[in-house]
Formats: C-alpha cells, sequence, structure tokens
C-alpha cells in the first residue's frame, strides 16, 4: 500500500468519525475504528464494516437501493459529490447519519469512493449539516409520527409519493389520511412498533397507490414513529394483486368490507333467499391488552376456521373491522335457520386452544337479519343485522338475537343520536348537573360529582347511559368529554371573582379515555388554560369488566395522581374485580354503591356486610364516600358505622349549575350578571 492511502487512513482515525473506503466494485478497502466499534456495538453484519467484504452486496440484500444509486452516481461521475440522510435502526432506536459521498482517486489512478457518516443529533454536527435540510434531500420517501400517530414532518419525496401536500397533512393522523391502510399488513405492523417500542421491517402493497413499498418503522425517543419507505415493483405484478390485496383481509383471508359488500350486492340481485349474521366479539379489545396483539390475531383466525365449518362453499363471509365479522349464509331447503344460528351460538360457549395450549373464551353478539324478498340496499341489510347484534349485547354471555320490525325504531334513533354526537352537542341540548358531597359530621360541602344530560331537541331527554354507550362505540366520547369539561371548567371559575373556593370536582371518564394519551395531554392542557388548580379535581372511575388491566391506564391515573389530581372508584362492589382495582391501581377514594346503602334496615347480613366494606376500606387508606344515600336512616347507620360522607337525594338532588352556586356557594343569578 503507498504512504500516501496510508497517511489517508491513519487521519480519519484522529478524526474520530465514520470512515469507509470502498473500491469501484464495492469491496471495503478501509473502514475507521469508530465506525468497527459502532457496528460491532449494534451488532450489525461483517459486510457493513469489515474490510475485504463487499458493501454493495450488503446494500442489495436490504433492499437500500437508493442509498446504492447515490455510490454508483458518485463512483461514475454523474454527481461529483451528494449528501444523503441514512437511517441506522438499532434495537433501542433509531440512529440519523448524515452521508457525504464523494469520489476517491487510489495511487494506481483507479477509481474509489470515500463515505464520511457523522451521527446526526439535535445539536448539528457540525454548524454546516442542517438536520432538516439533510431530510429534504433524501432520495427516499420518509416522515415522522407523534404519539398519536399525528405526521409532524414529510419530506419532499413523501410529498411526490403519497401525491399530497405536506401542509395538509401535518398534525392529521396516518389513518385519517390514508384510510384504505387500516386493516392491512402496514396497519397492522405500524401499530404494532408504535405500541410495542420495537423496529419493524416488512412488505406491503398500497392499492390506491398501486405500489408495493418496502418499509421500516421504528420508535424514536419522543414516543413517536420514524417510517422510511421505498417503492418497489421490481418483483411482483402489480396489476394481479391490485385486485387480490385490497379485498382480502390478511388475517383471516377473508374479504373485506368493501369486497364483502359487492358479493353482496350480486346476491342480492341473484333475489335468492339468505340470513346476514353479523358477530361482535365482546371485549375484545381487552384481551388484546391482558394478552398481546398475537394472541388477538390467533383467536380471530381460530374462530374464523370454525366459522368456515358450519358453511357451504356457496355462502359469503367477511370481516368488517378487527373485532367483527359477517357472513351471509343461503337458505338450504326447509333448512331451520334458528337452529342454525345455535350452531353458530354454540361455537361461543367452548374456550378457544392456543398454540401454546392456553384456552381462552371469548364471547360474542350475533345479530342475524333473514331475507326473503324485499328493495332493501346493501347498507340496509347490514345495519338491520347490527341493530340485531346490539340488541343481543343486552344479554349476558354469548347470545344470538334476531331482527325484529320493532327494531327500525331503535335503529333510527341510534343514528339520530350518532349524527348528533358528531355535530355541536351543546347547541343540540347537552349539559350537566352538579350533585352535592356533604360531610354529615359536620355538614361541610367536600365536593360535587357532576353528571352528564341530555335533552335532544326531537328526541327529548336521553339517558345517560344510552348516550355515552353510542359515544363510546363511535369514537365521538373524547369530543363528547371536552365539551363537557369545557363547560365544567367554565362554571368553575365564575366563582373565582367572589373569592369562594369551589369545591373538589369529579368528572367521570370512561373506559376508553382512562387508556387514552390524547385525551389527558388535551385534559392537562384545558386546565392550564382555565387555570384550574389539579387539587380541584378528581377523576371517577365505574368498577365494571370494561374496566381492565392496562400498562396505558396505569400510566395515565399514576400521572394525574402525581399531578395532584386523586383517582376515585365509582359503584365499589358491583364488579368482580375490586380487590385487583385496589392493588393495580392508585386509588384514592372509594365510593360505595347504591346498592348496599338502600338495604339498610331491610335485611342484617346486607348491613354486616357494609359494616365489613366500610372497615376494609378504611383498613387501605382511602377516603369513603357513599352514593344514593336517600333516607335519613340510611345516613344515620352510615354515620355511625364511620362512613360520613354522603351523595344522594336525602341531602340534595343534582342541581342546574347556577342553583347549585346559589345554594351552596353564594353566587346569585344577579352577581353573576344574568
Amino acid at each position: 500500500m503507498q504512504n500516501t492511502e496510508l497517511q489517508l487512513y491513519k487521519s480519519t482515525e484522529i478524526l474520530g468519525d465514520f470512515i469507509i473506503i470502498l473500491s469501484s466494485d464495492g469491496i471495503i478497502v478501509h473502514s475507521s475504528q469508530n465506525w468497527k466499534k459502532y457496528c460491532q456495538k449494534h451488532q450489525t453484519e461483517n459486510a457493513l464494516w469489515e474490510v475485504g467484504e463487499n458493501y454493495f452486496n450488503s446494500l442489495e440484500k436490504s433492499n437500500k437501493f437508493n442509498e446504492l444509486q447515490c455510490l454508483k452516481d458518485v463512483l461514475t461521475g454523474v454527481e461529483e459529490e451528494k449528501f444523503q440522510l441514512s437511517l441506522f435502526y438499532t434495537q433501542e432506536k433509531i440512529d440519523y447519519l448524515s452521508v457525504h459521498y464523494q469520489q476517491f482517486l487510489f495511487t494506481n489512478n483507479s477509481k474509489g469512493i470515500i463515505l464520511h457518516k457523522q451521527l446526526v443529533t439535535n445539536k448539528p454536527a457540525t454548524p454546516s449539516l442542517d438536520t432538516e435540510v439533510i431530510l429534504e434531500n433524501m432520495t427516499d420517501a420518509f416522515f415522522l409520527l407523534d404519539d398519536q400517530m399525528k405526521f409532524y414532518f414529510l419530506n419532499s419525496e413523501s410529498e411526490k409519493v403519497f401525491q399530497c401536500k405536506k401542509e395538509d397533512m401535518i398534525g392529521r393522523t396516518l389513518w385519517n389520511c390514508f384510510p384504505a391502510a387500516v386493516g392491512t399488513e402496514f396497519y397492522s405492523k405500524c401499530n404494532h412498533a408504535m405500541e410495542k417500542r420495537v423496529t419493524v421491517q416488512f412488505k406491503d402493497f398500497y392499492a390506491p397507490l398501486n405500489n408495493w413499498f418496502n418499509v421500516k418503522a421504528s420508535p424514536v425517543k419522543d414516543g413517536g414513529l420514524a417510517v422510511y419507505f421505498q417503492k418497489n415493483n421490481s418483483d411482483y405484478n402489480i396489476e394481479a394483486e391490485r385486485q387480490k390485496i385490497p379485498y382480502t383481509d390478511y388475517l383471516t383471508n377473508w374479504p373485506t368490507r368493501t369486497k364483502f359488500e359487492e358479493e353482496l350486492e350480486k346476491i342480492l340481485y341473484e333475489k335468492k333467499a339468505f340470513s346476514l349474521f353479523y358477530i361482535n366479539l365482546d371485549n375484545f379489545k381487552y384481551i388484546n391488552t391482558l394478552y398481546n396483539h398475537r394472541t388477538g390475531d390467533e383467536i380471530i383466525k381460530s374462530i374464523a376456521k370454525n366459522l368456515e365449518k358450519l358453511l357451504d362453499q356457496k355462502d359469503l363471509v367477511g370481516r368488517l373491522d378487527g373485532d367483527e365479522l359477517v357472513f351471509l349464509h343461503l337458505h338450504r331447503g326447509d333448512e331451520n335457520i334458528i337452529h342454525f344460528a345455535e350452531k353458530v351460538r354454540e361455537l361461543f360457549t367452548h374456550p378457544i386452544v392456543l398454540e401454546d395450549l392456553r384456552s381462552i373464551t371469548v364471547n360474542a353478539s350475533i345479530g342475524v337479519y333473514s331475507y326473503l324478498q324485499g328493495s332493501y340496499s346493501v347498507e340496509n341489510l347490514i345495519s338491520f343485522s347490527e341493530t340485531a347484534m346490539r340488541a343481543a349485547k343486552k344479554q349476558n354471555g354469548s347470545s344470538c338475537c334476531f331482527f325484529q320490525p320493532s327494531m327500525r325504531v331503535d335503529l333510527n334513533r341510534r343514528l339520530v343520536i350518532e349524527k348528533s354526537l358528531s355535530g355541536n352537542v351543546k347547541e343540540l341540548g347537552f349539559y350537566f348537573v352538579v350533585q352535592p358531597q356533604i360531610n354529615c359530621d359536620t355538614g361541610e360541602l367536600v365536593g360535587v360529582e357532576v353528571l352528564s344530560r341530555w335533552n335532544h331537541p326531537t328526541l327529548g331527554p336521553i339517558s345517560p347511559i344510552e348516550f355515552i354507550t353510542i359515544a363510546e362505540e363511535t369514537g365521538t366520547i373524547s369530543n363528547l368529554t371536552n365539551c363537557l369539561l369545557k363547560d365544567v371548567f367554565s362554571f368553575i371559575n365564575c366563582t373565582k371573582n367572589q373569592g369562594d373556593i369551589f369545591p373538589k370536582t369529579a368528572i367521570n371518564v370512561t373506559a376508553s379515555l382512562l387508556s387514552s394519551k390524547t385525551f389527558f395531554k388535551e385534559l392537562f392542557l384545558l386546565m392550564e388554560q382555565n387555570q384550574i388548580s389539579s387539587e380541584q379535581i378528581e377523576i371517577e372511575i365505574t368498577e365494571s369488566v370494561e374496566l381492565t388491566y392496562s400498562e396505558i391506564t396505569l400510566a395515565n391515573l399514576i400521572t394525574c395522581q402525581s399531578k395532584g389530581i386523586s383517582i376515585a372508584l365509582d359503584d365499589f362492589g358491583t364488579g368482580f374485580s375490586m380487590l385487583s382495582y385496589l392493588m393495580d391501581y392508585p386509588i384514592d377514594k372509594i365510593k360505595l354503591d347504591k346498592s348496599f346503602v338502600s338495604k339498610i334496615g331491610q335485611d342484617e347480613k346486607s348491613e354486616a356486610v357494609l359494616k365489613s366494606l366500610i372497615q376494609f376500606v378504611k383498613g387501605v387508606g382511602c377516603t369513603l364516600l357513599a352514593e344514593g344515600v336517600e333516607t335519613q336512616e340510611e345516613s344515620l347507620f352510615l354515620q355511625a358505622n364511620g362512613c360520613p360522607i354522603h351523595q344522594g337525594y336525602f341531602h340534595d338532588k343534582p342541581l342546574l349549575p347556577k342553583d347549585f352556586l346559589t345554594k351552596y356557594i353564594g353566587v346569585s343569578n344577579q352577581k353573576k350578571g344574568e
């Protein structure tokens, strides 16, 4: 080796950066010690750093064709030098490396190339290095998502691939921008990478863009995701795959909603008699939480196979959503469809045995619409079977319900509520009341509970159980709760001018919101904007089967408690895991359910149980409150047995905000300027 080259190689060690020198055919002739240490630390393949290995072959194997093209462009003189951002995936995180490609002439006049790599951190590696400029000049598409899957950076290549402007996408979720990706492998893999904080690499076809893509998604420190992707059409017949991929569920291999509806349309045209079955797996999202998504996927596949055993080849199956399956069963001669429906229901009475020999029982709510003749649309038929499914959901365990004409009233009512929930609910009669919480030992007002109410302009009063359930199912519960919070915080603030201190305010939070990072961020922001003290707010959660242990829920509640927000457990004693809630979650207050209180003076055994519960709560160090106190006898019994804080009609009914202020805070309508 010539002295000039030796001198150069030694200088690379002094610089301390990552240096690789390649021959014209991609053989590594030199790599700096820092680059070797970096690669060995992250257990990369030798072909990226060991002298004598072929760097080009390594890039081809890992589908880094754009980086390979950069190298060849510089080697052939198409460009004198080139900068690129390279993503380096480790087991813990993703590193960004700026790479400077420059042609190198060996002493024997043969051409080579030198790669100068630097780690890109929050501070530029050199004064001239601008991270965003490098990202913009990447030859591959790249975007960054926050922890809610919302875009906060896209480079120019992403805009070209997506055929969208970045300003139309920043701040919107990935799935909102690309709804056709929901249910695909891309959807599953990206969610897996986000939830498990692991890097995933895969190939997937995206129908609207008519392209296969090589995708790499990796978690970043802020809780978000970095996604790097390249078009890859070389090994696939795009036109053939286009017909298959968009219409096939990747998990069950059943048709997706679009394909199912197309096939159902054909059967309607043929005027055949059939029954449409709509199956919802009860509380399936909590199975994913308790176990993992792989277990959930295995259960879905097992259920699909079991259903297929009952069906004929001419029957039609489909997967509408993650936990919703549908199938059309053509009537066979004088077959009794009720008996057939019972066979379907019985499938869910047996546990599913997984590959690791664990057994899990999954309950299902099954709705059936039997079609003989008529002029209904595909949308009508699916809505009818879905309505019957919701009726089945009101029963315990796996149940099946056939659609009845009377259910159309319920269907129309639900559609009105759904539409209203997506609009301005406050203008449509949504409001709140507050019920006082009294310490009977002192007569002092110690808190209030906020209760939502809805007097709809066309439907009249709607039960909170009804509209909150629909809001949960349709994903509008966050908007509904935020609307409530804004009004409640404004209400609390109206007492500040009079110098009154508003009592601790309990606000109910549903199970789905408890596991939402977005909701709690918005809650804290609203409190800050309205200058609401954390000590004034109490989050109230309901003991029910819906509240299943979740690390996200636990983290959210711990964050609330660390900020000074207290946590109350409502309806204590009515669920089946009250002890586990106390062990799993940071509970500050327990509310004894009305069902215990109402038996005071009527049943000695119930009174004995109630006394034991009171002593138990005292033993675990939680504040205790009895709800549903309606008589003096109940109030005196509770007070005598160590539970002096009450909520119920004996002390006061839920009040409109203005009436509560006048009665308890001393703020009259005149003082408020009303």
